[in-house]
């Protein structure tokens, strides 16, 4: 029992909701291609509207804090990684909102934005509690290695979200993707930056970036050298970013004749650091593609 929340090690659930199969259920990944060429920093409040802030009730003093992101990948399921449930001091993960577009305290509202002469403008994010949270069988620890191979986790919400302009999910990668797919490649990153980066105003809205995805061997021998990686993770290598929440969500884009069709979750970040020595930064995700068929029927029989 994690905050009146039930948190369960298991492969597939009990509960009856049977759900079509992802990736060809309903629609998902929405894409808008003009929004991939804008080279904006700050997304637009219908961009990567699958990306929650993850609701923790302080134990010491009742305070509500956001400590990581989750992923939306159906109306009931959302990804998150494990760590964000179980190391997470004095902290239980009690609820998820989603269509958030400024990461502000005050979440009863929705939030405007002047862009150039116009003002854009959301509906009040979904405040939707959790009622079961399913953390990878095998993962034990982010302090051991094992366990960062299987950082992974579902929340199960209260209730359907309801989908609109600013709330959608995204879609589970292509069945059969070749797992060596993204390397070289520059993925799309999003989310909402970490406490510590927030300086001004601009900085507590959603943002975007993009990330060139390295090897596991060269990330092994040139910069996770003293916390070896497994084959469940990707890294990225580039220029210093600003950190984003655990969770943020790695993305790419399937294309159909000729057009990017939708985006899919390729990972979902769970640690960075710097380069040694190196004006460089390296972000950890924990691939989905492996864990395909364990999202999918847990979805399925809970």
């Amino acid at each position: 029992m994690l905050g009146g929340v039930n948190v369960f090690y298991v492969v597939f659930g009990v509960l009856p909701v049977f759900l079509k199969a992802i990736h060809g259920q309903e629609e998902c990944g929405r894409l808008r291609e003009s929004q991939l060429y804008d080279r904006n920093e700050i997304t637009s409040p219908d961009e990567y509207t699958w990306i929650g802030r993850v609701g923790y009730e302080n134990s010491d003093n009742g305070t509500i804090e956001f400590h990581c992101l989750s992923v939306l990948i159906h109306r009931q399921f959302a990804i998150l990684p494990a760590h964000c449930l179980l190391n997470i001091p004095n902290s239980d993960a009690t609820f998820i909102l989603f269509g958030d577009w400024q990461a502000q305290q005050n979440y009863t509202e929705g939030d405007c934005r002047k862009v150039k002469e116009f003002s854009q403008c959301t509906t009040p994010p979904q405040m939707v509690d959790i009622e079961e949270l399913v953390v990878h069988p095998q993962y034990k620890s982010s302090k051991t290695l094992d366990g960062l191979n299987f950082n992974i986790a579902l929340a199960k919400l209260e209730r359907i979200v309801e989908f609109t302009d600013f709330v959608q999910p995204i879609c589970l990668p292509p069945v059969g993707e070749d797992k060596d797919k993204h390397i070289g490649q520059r993925l799309e990153w999003a989310g909402f930056g970490k406490a510590r980066d927030v300086e001004n105003l601009d900085d507590k809205w959603r943002v975007k970036t993009q990330l060139q995805i390295a090897s596991l061997q060269f990330c092994n021998s040139k910069i996770w050298n003293r916390r070896p990686l497994f084959e469940n993770h990707l890294c990225s290598v580039g220029d210093k970013k600003g950190d984003l929440l655990w969770g943020s969500p790695l993305m790419a884009f399937e294309v159909l004749d000729g057009k990017p069709r939708n985006f899919y979750l390729v990972g979902i970040q769970i640690s960075s650091i710097s380069a040694p020595g190196e004006d460089l930064d390296s972000f950890l995700f924990m691939r989905i593609l492996p864990f395909r068929s364990w999202i999918q029927k847990n979805i399925k029989y809970n």
